[in-house]
Protein backbone atom coordinates (compact mmCIF):
# COMPACT_ATOMS: atom_id res chain seq x y z
CA UNK A 1 0.00 0.00 0.00
CA UNK A 2 1.53 3.29 -1.04
CA UNK A 3 2.09 5.98 1.56
CA UNK A 4 2.69 9.68 1.13
CA UNK A 5 5.39 11.42 3.09
CA UNK A 6 4.44 14.60 4.88
CA UNK A 7 6.61 17.62 4.19
CA UNK A 8 8.42 18.92 7.25
CA UNK A 9 9.53 22.54 6.72
CA UNK A 10 12.07 22.19 9.54
CA UNK A 11 14.15 19.83 7.39
CA UNK A 12 14.52 22.52 4.75
CA UNK A 13 15.42 25.08 7.40
CA UNK A 14 17.99 22.75 8.93
CA UNK A 15 19.53 22.22 5.49
CA UNK A 16 19.73 25.98 4.91
CA UNK A 17 21.41 26.42 8.26
CA UNK A 18 23.92 23.65 7.61
CA UNK A 19 24.79 25.02 4.18
CA UNK A 20 25.38 28.41 5.79
CA UNK A 21 27.71 26.87 8.38
CA UNK A 22 25.32 26.91 11.34
CA UNK A 23 22.72 24.85 13.20
CA UNK A 24 19.76 25.36 15.48
CA UNK A 25 20.94 22.73 17.95
CA UNK A 26 23.97 23.73 20.02
CA UNK A 27 26.95 21.51 19.28
CA UNK A 28 30.26 21.60 21.11
CA UNK A 29 33.26 22.86 19.14
CA UNK A 30 36.17 20.40 19.15
CA UNK A 31 39.41 22.38 18.94
CA UNK A 32 43.09 21.54 18.35
CA UNK A 33 43.74 22.54 21.97
CA UNK A 34 41.62 19.77 23.45
CA UNK A 35 43.10 17.16 21.12
CA UNK A 36 46.60 18.27 22.14
CA UNK A 37 45.73 17.85 25.81
CA UNK A 38 44.28 14.41 25.09
CA UNK A 39 47.50 13.37 23.36
CA UNK A 40 49.50 14.59 26.35
CA UNK A 41 47.24 12.73 28.76
CA UNK A 42 47.14 9.39 27.00
CA UNK A 43 50.74 9.11 25.81
CA UNK A 44 51.83 6.51 23.27
CA UNK A 45 52.04 2.75 23.09
CA UNK A 46 55.10 1.59 21.15
CA UNK A 47 56.50 -1.81 20.26
CA UNK A 48 58.41 -1.99 23.53
CA UNK A 49 55.45 -1.06 25.67
CA UNK A 50 53.87 2.21 26.72
CA UNK A 51 55.88 5.39 27.28
CA UNK A 52 55.98 6.82 30.85
CA UNK A 53 52.97 9.08 30.24
CA UNK A 54 50.79 6.24 28.99
CA UNK A 55 52.09 3.94 31.74
CA UNK A 56 51.00 6.48 34.37
CA UNK A 57 47.63 6.86 32.65
CA UNK A 58 47.05 3.10 32.65
CA UNK A 59 48.21 2.72 36.24
CA UNK A 60 45.44 4.96 37.59
CA UNK A 61 42.90 2.22 36.79
CA UNK A 62 44.76 -0.50 38.70
CA UNK A 63 44.74 -1.60 42.34
CA UNK A 64 41.25 -0.36 43.14
CA UNK A 65 41.40 -2.13 46.53
CA UNK A 66 43.94 0.46 47.68
CA UNK A 67 41.38 3.26 47.33
CA UNK A 68 43.82 5.43 45.38
CA UNK A 69 41.08 6.40 42.88
CA UNK A 70 38.77 7.76 45.58
CA UNK A 71 40.26 11.23 45.79
CA UNK A 72 40.33 12.12 42.09
CA UNK A 73 36.84 13.62 41.95
CA UNK A 74 37.66 15.83 44.94
CA UNK A 75 40.66 17.18 43.05
CA UNK A 76 38.38 17.79 40.05
CA UNK A 77 35.93 19.83 42.10
CA UNK A 78 38.70 21.79 43.86
CA UNK A 79 40.18 22.59 40.45
CA UNK A 80 36.80 23.72 39.12
CA UNK A 81 36.24 26.02 42.10
CA UNK A 82 39.52 27.80 41.45
CA UNK A 83 39.07 27.84 37.68
CA UNK A 84 35.51 29.21 37.80
CA UNK A 85 36.07 31.70 40.63
CA UNK A 86 36.31 34.81 38.39
CA UNK A 87 32.85 33.88 37.07
CA UNK A 88 31.31 31.99 40.01
CA UNK A 89 32.84 32.45 43.48
CA UNK A 90 31.28 29.42 45.17
CA UNK A 91 31.87 28.57 48.83
CA UNK A 92 32.48 24.83 48.95
CA UNK A 93 31.43 24.70 52.60
CA UNK A 94 27.88 25.66 51.56
CA UNK A 95 27.72 22.67 49.18
CA UNK A 96 29.53 19.86 51.02
CA UNK A 97 28.19 17.03 48.87
CA UNK A 98 29.82 16.74 45.43
CA UNK A 99 29.27 14.04 42.83
CA UNK A 100 31.13 13.53 39.54
CA UNK A 101 28.74 12.93 36.67
CA UNK A 102 28.53 12.23 32.95
CA UNK A 103 28.20 15.87 31.90
CA UNK A 104 25.22 17.93 33.06
CA UNK A 105 22.43 15.66 31.85
CA UNK A 106 22.96 12.99 34.51
CA UNK A 107 22.65 15.25 37.57
CA UNK A 108 19.79 17.23 36.04
CA UNK A 109 17.79 14.04 35.53
CA UNK A 110 18.63 12.77 39.02
CA UNK A 111 17.67 16.03 40.70
CA UNK A 112 14.35 16.26 38.86
CA UNK A 113 13.61 12.58 39.45
CA UNK A 114 14.45 12.85 43.16
CA UNK A 115 12.19 15.88 43.44
CA UNK A 116 9.31 13.94 41.85
CA UNK A 117 9.88 11.00 44.18
CA UNK A 118 9.93 13.29 47.21
CA UNK A 119 6.64 14.82 46.11
CA UNK A 120 5.04 11.39 45.96
CA UNK A 121 6.39 10.41 49.39
CA UNK A 122 5.42 13.71 51.04
CA UNK A 123 2.14 13.86 49.11
CA UNK A 124 2.37 17.26 47.49
CA UNK A 125 1.84 18.16 43.83
CA UNK A 126 5.20 18.57 42.09
CA UNK A 127 5.82 21.21 39.44
CA UNK A 128 8.90 22.19 37.48
CA UNK A 129 9.05 25.88 36.63
CA UNK A 130 11.27 27.18 33.83
CA UNK A 131 11.48 30.33 31.76
CA UNK A 132 10.15 29.94 28.25
CA UNK A 133 12.93 29.12 25.81
CA UNK A 134 15.18 27.49 28.43
CA UNK A 135 17.19 24.33 27.79
CA UNK A 136 14.72 21.77 26.48
CA UNK A 137 16.24 18.98 28.58
CA UNK A 138 14.62 20.32 31.75
CA UNK A 139 11.15 19.80 30.35
CA UNK A 140 12.00 16.45 28.78
CA UNK A 141 13.40 15.05 32.02
CA UNK A 142 10.46 16.32 34.04
CA UNK A 143 7.92 14.81 31.65
CA UNK A 144 9.80 11.50 31.77
CA UNK A 145 9.46 11.59 35.56
CA UNK A 146 5.78 12.50 35.55
CA UNK A 147 6.45 16.02 36.84
CA UNK A 148 4.22 18.74 35.28
CA UNK A 149 6.03 21.71 33.75
CA UNK A 150 5.04 25.37 33.79
CA UNK A 151 6.81 27.85 31.50
CA UNK A 152 6.98 31.48 32.58
CA UNK A 153 8.05 34.63 30.73
CA UNK A 154 11.50 35.74 31.79
CA UNK A 155 10.69 39.44 31.51
CA UNK A 156 8.15 38.86 34.32
CA UNK A 157 10.81 37.44 36.65
CA UNK A 158 9.77 39.68 39.56
CA UNK A 159 6.24 38.28 39.52
CA UNK A 160 7.60 34.76 39.15
CA UNK A 161 9.88 35.24 42.16
CA UNK A 162 6.99 36.54 44.25
CA UNK A 163 4.36 33.98 43.27
CA UNK A 164 6.17 30.68 42.66
CA UNK A 165 4.99 28.01 45.07
CA UNK A 166 7.62 27.09 47.70
CA UNK A 167 7.16 23.43 46.84
CA UNK A 168 8.00 23.99 43.16
CA UNK A 169 11.37 23.16 41.59
CA UNK A 170 12.96 25.72 39.29
CA UNK A 171 15.81 25.10 36.81
CA UNK A 172 17.79 28.11 35.63
CA UNK A 173 20.81 28.34 33.32
CA UNK A 174 23.39 31.11 33.60
CA UNK A 175 24.80 32.09 31.11
CA UNK A 176 21.39 31.49 29.62
CA UNK A 177 20.48 28.79 27.12
CA UNK A 178 17.67 31.05 25.93
CA UNK A 179 19.95 33.39 24.03
CA UNK A 180 23.55 32.47 24.84
CA UNK A 181 23.93 35.62 26.92
CA UNK A 182 24.70 36.29 30.57
CA UNK A 183 21.25 37.16 31.93
CA UNK A 184 21.78 40.50 33.72
CA UNK A 185 18.80 40.07 36.06
CA UNK A 186 19.76 36.59 37.27
CA UNK A 187 21.31 37.75 40.55
CA UNK A 188 18.38 40.05 41.30
CA UNK A 189 16.03 37.13 40.64
CA UNK A 190 17.98 34.85 42.99
CA UNK A 191 18.12 37.63 45.63
CA UNK A 192 14.37 38.16 45.43
CA UNK A 193 13.65 34.45 45.77
CA UNK A 194 16.05 34.11 48.70
CA UNK A 195 14.36 36.96 50.57
CA UNK A 196 11.19 34.90 50.83
CA UNK A 197 10.56 33.14 54.14
CA UNK A 198 10.14 29.79 52.36
CA UNK A 199 11.70 29.93 48.88
CA UNK A 200 11.42 27.12 46.32
CA UNK A 201 14.46 25.06 45.55
CA UNK A 202 16.56 26.14 42.57
CA UNK A 203 18.83 23.99 40.43
CA UNK A 204 21.39 26.38 38.93
CA UNK A 205 22.82 25.09 35.65
CA UNK A 206 26.29 26.51 34.92
CA UNK A 207 26.86 24.55 31.71
CA UNK A 208 28.05 27.64 29.83
CA UNK A 209 30.52 28.82 32.47
CA UNK A 210 33.87 28.76 30.69
CA UNK A 211 32.35 29.65 27.31
CA UNK A 212 32.38 33.45 27.67
CA UNK A 213 35.32 35.74 26.95
CA UNK A 214 34.84 38.39 29.63
CA UNK A 215 33.88 38.50 33.32
CA UNK A 216 30.23 39.42 33.85
CA UNK A 217 29.25 42.74 35.38
CA UNK A 218 28.42 40.72 38.51
CA UNK A 219 29.74 37.30 39.35
CA UNK A 220 27.05 34.62 39.41
CA UNK A 221 25.27 34.36 42.76
CA UNK A 222 25.45 30.58 42.91
CA UNK A 223 25.54 30.60 46.70
CA UNK A 224 22.15 32.28 47.08
CA UNK A 225 20.14 30.52 49.84
CA UNK A 226 17.47 29.44 47.36
CA UNK A 227 20.02 27.46 45.30
CA UNK A 228 20.08 23.86 46.48
CA UNK A 229 22.24 22.36 43.72
CA UNK A 230 24.77 23.69 41.21
CA UNK A 231 25.32 21.65 38.03
CA UNK A 232 28.57 21.99 36.06
CA UNK A 233 29.88 20.66 32.75
CA UNK A 234 32.93 21.14 30.53
CA UNK A 235 31.16 20.04 27.33
CA UNK A 236 30.56 23.50 25.85
CA UNK A 237 33.66 25.36 27.12
CA UNK A 238 36.12 22.77 25.82
CA UNK A 239 34.29 20.91 23.07
CA UNK A 240 34.33 17.84 25.32
CA UNK A 241 30.71 16.80 24.85
CA UNK A 242 31.40 13.12 24.31
CA UNK A 243 33.97 12.97 27.09
CA UNK A 244 31.07 13.58 29.57
CA UNK A 245 32.94 15.74 32.10
CA UNK A 246 30.62 17.15 34.71
CA UNK A 247 29.45 17.22 38.28
CA UNK A 248 27.07 18.69 40.83
CA UNK A 249 27.44 20.57 44.11
CA UNK A 250 24.60 19.79 46.56
CA UNK A 251 23.66 21.33 49.89
CA UNK A 252 22.33 17.99 51.12
CA UNK A 253 23.25 14.39 50.44
CA UNK A 254 21.81 12.88 47.27
CA UNK A 255 21.39 9.13 47.65
CA UNK A 256 20.74 8.66 43.93
CA UNK A 257 24.17 10.06 43.09
CA UNK A 258 26.00 8.76 46.16
CA UNK A 259 27.56 5.86 44.26
CA UNK A 260 29.14 8.21 41.72
CA UNK A 261 31.98 8.73 44.18
CA UNK A 262 33.15 5.31 43.08
CA UNK A 263 31.32 4.74 39.78
CA UNK A 264 33.16 7.52 37.97
CA UNK A 265 35.09 8.00 34.76
CA UNK A 266 38.75 8.52 35.69
CA UNK A 267 39.72 9.49 32.14
CA UNK A 268 37.10 12.23 31.97
CA UNK A 269 38.10 13.63 35.35
CA UNK A 270 41.80 13.62 34.45
CA UNK A 271 41.06 15.33 31.15
CA UNK A 272 38.89 17.95 32.84
CA UNK A 273 41.57 18.72 35.42
CA UNK A 274 44.24 19.14 32.75
CA UNK A 275 42.06 21.36 30.59
CA UNK A 276 41.22 23.65 33.49
CA UNK A 277 44.85 23.79 34.58
CA UNK A 278 45.96 24.63 31.03
CA UNK A 279 43.29 27.22 30.11
CA UNK A 280 41.66 29.81 32.37
CA UNK A 281 37.88 30.20 32.48
CA UNK A 282 37.86 32.85 29.71
CA UNK A 283 40.69 31.46 27.56
CA UNK A 284 38.85 29.44 24.93
CA UNK A 285 36.21 32.10 24.24
CA UNK A 286 38.88 34.79 23.92
CA UNK A 287 40.99 32.59 21.67
CA UNK A 288 38.12 32.02 19.24
CA UNK A 289 36.38 35.39 19.46
CA UNK A 290 37.61 36.52 16.04
CA UNK A 291 36.51 33.22 14.48
CA UNK A 292 33.10 33.61 16.12
CA UNK A 293 32.78 37.14 14.73
CA UNK A 294 33.84 36.14 11.21
CA UNK A 295 31.59 33.09 11.04
CA UNK A 296 28.63 35.05 12.45
CA UNK A 297 29.03 37.59 9.64
CA UNK A 298 29.26 34.85 7.01
CA UNK A 299 26.27 32.90 8.35
CA UNK A 300 24.25 36.10 8.64
CA UNK A 301 24.90 36.99 5.01
CA UNK A 302 23.98 33.48 3.90
CA UNK A 303 20.71 33.53 5.86
CA UNK A 304 19.79 37.15 5.32
CA UNK A 305 20.13 37.99 9.01
CA UNK A 306 22.30 40.46 10.87
CA UNK A 307 24.00 38.26 13.43
CA UNK A 308 25.97 39.43 16.44
CA UNK A 309 28.25 37.18 18.51
CA UNK A 310 26.59 36.04 21.73
CA UNK A 311 28.42 35.94 25.05
CA UNK A 312 28.79 32.17 24.58
CA UNK A 313 31.49 31.89 21.93
CA UNK A 314 29.84 29.24 19.74
CA UNK A 315 26.55 31.13 19.45
CA UNK A 316 25.21 34.23 17.71
CA UNK A 317 21.93 36.10 17.85
CA UNK A 318 19.97 38.37 15.54
CA UNK A 319 18.49 41.69 16.52
CA UNK A 320 14.96 41.71 18.03
CA UNK A 321 12.17 41.93 15.50
CA UNK A 322 14.21 40.55 12.61
CA UNK A 323 11.68 39.86 9.84
CA UNK A 324 13.72 39.16 6.72
CA UNK A 325 12.54 35.55 6.77
CA UNK A 326 9.67 35.10 9.27
CA UNK A 327 9.71 31.32 9.03
CA UNK A 328 13.45 31.09 9.75
CA UNK A 329 13.29 33.74 12.48
CA UNK A 330 10.47 31.89 14.24
CA UNK A 331 12.38 28.60 13.96
CA UNK A 332 15.50 30.07 15.55
CA UNK A 333 13.75 32.01 18.32
CA UNK A 334 13.56 30.00 21.54
CA UNK A 335 10.71 32.01 23.00
CA UNK A 336 8.70 33.41 20.07
CA UNK A 337 6.67 36.46 21.00
CA UNK A 338 8.54 37.12 24.24
CA UNK A 339 9.77 40.63 24.94
CA UNK A 340 13.27 41.11 23.44
CA UNK A 341 13.23 37.56 22.06
CA UNK A 342 16.05 37.08 19.57
CA UNK A 343 16.78 34.33 17.05
CA UNK A 344 19.71 32.24 18.31
CA UNK A 345 21.99 30.18 16.08
CA UNK A 346 24.90 27.82 16.75
CA UNK A 347 28.07 28.61 14.78
CA UNK A 348 29.90 25.37 15.52
CA UNK A 349 29.68 23.85 11.99
CA UNK A 350 31.20 26.95 10.38
CA UNK A 351 33.73 27.52 13.15
CA UNK A 352 34.89 23.90 12.96
CA UNK A 353 35.53 24.24 9.24
CA UNK A 354 37.23 27.60 9.68
CA UNK A 355 39.76 26.17 12.17
CA UNK A 356 40.33 22.95 10.22
CA UNK A 357 38.38 20.62 12.53
CA UNK A 358 35.52 19.68 10.20
CA UNK A 359 35.08 16.32 8.52
CA UNK A 360 35.98 16.21 4.82
CA UNK A 361 32.37 15.13 4.17
CA UNK A 362 30.70 17.77 6.36
CA UNK A 363 29.95 20.22 3.56
CA UNK A 364 31.57 23.36 2.29
CA UNK A 365 32.11 26.64 4.05
CA UNK A 366 34.33 29.50 3.05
Amino acid sequence: MATTSQYDPRQNLDLRLRQAGASKTVYALVTPEIETVKAELFGNSGGNGPDPIRAAYLDQFRHAWTGKQNALHRRFFDTWLGWAKPMVPLNAADFPFTYPTAGASEPLFHLISDYGNRARVERFSPRLVIFRGEYEGYKAYAEACGVPVTEQERHAWRDVADTIDPQDLLCLSQPSAIDGMVWPEANAFLHRLSERANPPQIVLDLTYVGATAEPPAETILAGAPCVTAVVISLSKPFGAYYDRIGGVFCRSENLGLFGNQWFKNLTSLQLGIRLMERFDVFAMARRYASVQQSVAEHVGLALGLTLMPADVFILAQASPGADVDPELVSYLTRAPGAIDARPRVCLTPGMAERIGMASPNSGSFS
